[in-house]
């Protein structure tokens, strides 16, 4: 469960966990497949910081994108990628009826972190009636804030 960051993030973990080098990577994309009630909540079909993760394998960087499962693949009738540890492996531009699927608009270059800050700004511009003050939590201190037992 979880959206394109959480799954990059994940897999980035425990890419190290077992001692393969990791990175995230994040770019824009226009989901022109994209569900119409997701369409009205986002106000549009570009998603901004589209995560995904670069492993080094054999001395180079490759891409892969643990973002849709099987069964959803099957649900918007495009097939699942494939993670061969050799070739990039990123969203396809059309479904298998020749639908166009997923466009790369802006390529926001790999990182060794999530950088927060840049997303929650991006999503402030791109999606204002959905980011929530709150949740900045780059402030506060959350021990003083402890309440003692």
């Amino acid at each position: 469960r979880g959206y394109c960051v959480s799954k990059a993030v994940l897999l980035a973990a425990v890419s190290r966990a077992v001692g393969i080098p990791s990175r995230l990577g994040f770019a824009d994309v226009r989901n022109h497949l994209t569900t119409p009630h997701l369409k009205m909540l986002m106000g549009t079909d570009l998603f901004v910081y589209h995560g995904y993760t670069e492993l080094f394998l054999n001395g180079r960087w490759v891409k892969a994108t643990p973002a849709f499962n099987r069964s959803l693949c099957e649900r918007f009738n495009v097939k699942p990628l494939a993670f061969d540890g050799v070739n990039d492996s990123v969203f396809q531009a059309y479904d298998v009826l020749g639908n166009r699927h997923l466009e790369y608009v802006r390529d926001h270059g790999a990182y060794a972190d999530v950088p927060l800050g840049d997303i929650v700004e991006s999503f402030k511009q791109h999606y204002p009636h959905l980011v929530v003050e709150s949740v900045l939590v780059n402030e506060g201190d959350f021990e003083h804030e402890a309440q003692p037992l």
